[in-house]
């Protein structure tokens, strides 16, 4: 079996289709398809969260005119250590010196409190904070209203609770708004999902899938043609050939995808997440499955003929459905898609952190039982 092995190993690695269409051709595509389309990456994320904004400290000048509580109340949220990651605050008495140095880009937003601020609020009367900011800061300024707005609501609650000097029975615990750039690395939320990574994993699993043309053109070619009749009257026995070159297939295609995986990382910065062992786990399970699915289809191709034009016509389809070639979700369909049975859990492995094993032990089991019947089938007295 080890002298099948080592010959076929030698034989495929000289040719150059291997290196072409099933290394090079896929990091291509991995560079043209993840800058081509990451467009529909950035509209999809965006339509997800309204304020899915990657945002560092802000920049603010604040002018504080009011001298009541409310107004005291607001810069000590404002300046608050716990603040501090959101807002780089500058207190400023001038108003129109702020505004000033906002127009020259000094800061990104000036917060303005009106004199009137705290005795419009016991009044019951309309006395607004204001937020200034120039256009191309408008995201910033909208999160900052909605931080205020929600402090001024939690403020308005504990109002109305210790009315008659009742005590106060709860304070309000802020969750920051916007994202400090601290928690992130590169601009990016670990769970999102970029373009690159997204084709970095459809084109692993494409030219897995690939790998099954290694075991059916065994069958098909070399297995029950002239250079079948050579491997036939040697003193290997038919199970130890026809292992030798399963074991040379799978071998080829988790030599293809370790290759895929870390040029893809190395290169374009493709994250296949935190711990590298979950894709060559995946590498691994996907050439035994793809490699093992090949060798039983060839095994049918002996006597049906039209397999191999078939095979050859599900591979893009399936990939296309399963979100392969362009990110599209075709809902149920995808379950038809065998790529999608390695796909999602690195997909959710990347996005969320979890790993679902379930597809992966059952890939191993159906790849065992298409070897069993496959090496049954060719094996057998009267089979050639």
């Amino acid at each position: 079996m080890w002298t099948i092995f080592v010959t076929s190993m030698k034989r495929k690695v000289k040719n150059p289709i291997i290196i072409v269409n099933y290394i090079l051709l896929p990091l291509l595509l991995i560079l043209i398809l993840g800058n081509a389309l990451s467009v529909v990456f950035e509209s999809d994320e965006g339509s997800k969260t309204a304020a899915a904004v990657s945002l560092k400290q802000v920049k603010t000048v604040v002018v504080n005119e009011d001298s009541g509580d409310l107004g005291t109340n607001i810069m000590k949220f404002l300046t608050s250590e716990d603040n501090k990651v959101m807002f780089d605050v500058t207190v400023s008495t001038n108003k129109d010196e702020a505004k000033k140095q906002l127009e020259s880009g000094a800061y990104e937003q000036f917060i303005y409190l009106p004199a009137d601020l705290t005795s419009g609020f016991k009044d019951k009367k309309d006395s607004s904070v204001t937020i200034y900011g120039k256009d191309s800061n408008i995201d910033k300024v909208n999160i900052t209203g909605l931080t205020l707005s929600a402090f001024g609501d939690g403020y308005l609650a504990m109002n109305v609770l210790s009315q008659n000097n009742e005590p106060i029975m709860f304070t309000h615990v802020y969750t920051n708004l916007l994202t400090s750039g601290k928690a992130l690395e590169g601009g990016q939320s670990s769970s999102q999902m970029t373009a690159l990574s997204y084709y970095g994993v459809t084109m692993l699993v494409l030219i897995l899938f690939y790998g099954l043309a290694n075991t059916m053109n065994f069958i098909q070619e070399e297995y029950s043609e002239a250079l079948g009749e050579r491997y036939l009257i040697s003193p290997v026995s038919k199970k130890s050939l026809i292992l030798g070159q399963l074991f040379t297939g799978c071998s080829i295609s988790i030599l293809q995808g370790l290759i895929i995986v870390y040029f893809a990382k190395w290169f374009f910065q493709v994250s296949y997440g935190e711990n590298m062992l979950v894709a060559l786990l995946i590498v691994f399970v996907g050439a035994v499955f793809f490699n093992a699915l090949g060798l039983i289809l060839g095994v049918i191709a002996r006597r049906f003929k039209q397999v191999d034009n078939i095979v050859t016509l599900l591979i893009p389809i399936m990939t296309f459905v399963g979100g392969g070639f362009i990110k599209v979700d075709f809902g149920g369909l995808k379950s038809f898609s065998v790529n999608e049975i390695f796909q999602r859990p690195l997909f959710d492995y990347i996005q969320q952190g979890t790993l679902n094993l379930m597809p992966l032990f059952t890939s191993l089991a159906l790849a065992i039982g298409f070897i069993g019947i496959s090496v049954f089938a060719l094996t057998r007295r009267e089979a050639r």
